[in-house]
């Protein structure tokens, strides 16, 4: 099989998985259970990752006493972990359970960057990671966005899949969804 014939079936095989990446984005958007999020300021500044919104929500730092199975394990850095949601009257998702395998009903799979004790006090502290953490725009919305994320004007619409990974589908701006699209 001669050189060209070989770097031609490689760049297809390259842009078949790239394909198949963007498709499997889509249908995570698309076909997952939509939750939403309150968010708490915070202020990034990355000059490698170029500009972005940093997206704190309550479900990064869990209290294990305080959940729903929480005090039956204990958690260590790297753990995955499935923390149980449910709605509040406004709408946004918090946490009530939380633990090492998947049960029913509306979970979101997430990764434990830390997990600590506080003397005298029962269960863990996990700071959570759910690769929902960040939002990329343009250096002006993204400043935009900051301001309205620092004034509680702005929300985070997640779609879950069946196994809890969740995707970023867009934001909610005083009560208006602005949905991103891939195409």
């Amino acid at each position: 099989m001669s050189v060209m014939i070989r770097l031609l079936i490689i760049a297809a095989g390259m842009t078949a998985l790239l394909a198949l990446m963007v498709i499997n984005q889509a249908n995570a958007r698309a076909g997952g259970t939509e939750i939403r999020l309150a968010m708490e300021p915070v202020d990034p500044r990355d000059l490698l990752l170029g500009h972005y919104v940093e997206l704190v929500t309550p479900l990064q730092r869990l209290e294990t006493a305080q959940l729903q199975g929480g005090s039956e394990h204990v958690f260590a850095q790297g753990d995955r972990i499935w923390v149980g949601l449910e709605s509040d009257a406004d709408g946004s998702f918090r946490a009530v359970s939380v633990h090492p395998s998947p049960r029913s009903g509306t979970y979101i799979e997430g990764r434990v960057r830390h997990a600590g004790y506080v003397r005298d006090e029962p269960g863990q502290w996990l700071t959570v990671h759910y690769n929902i953490e960040r939002y990329f725009a343009s250096p002006e919305a993204a400043l935009e966005l900051e301001a309205l994320r620092n004034e509680s004007r702005l929300r985070l619409i997640v779609s879950l899949g069946g196994s809890g990974s969740a995707v970023i589908r867009g934001l909610e701006i005083d009560g208006e969804d602005h949905l991103d699209r891939l195409f």
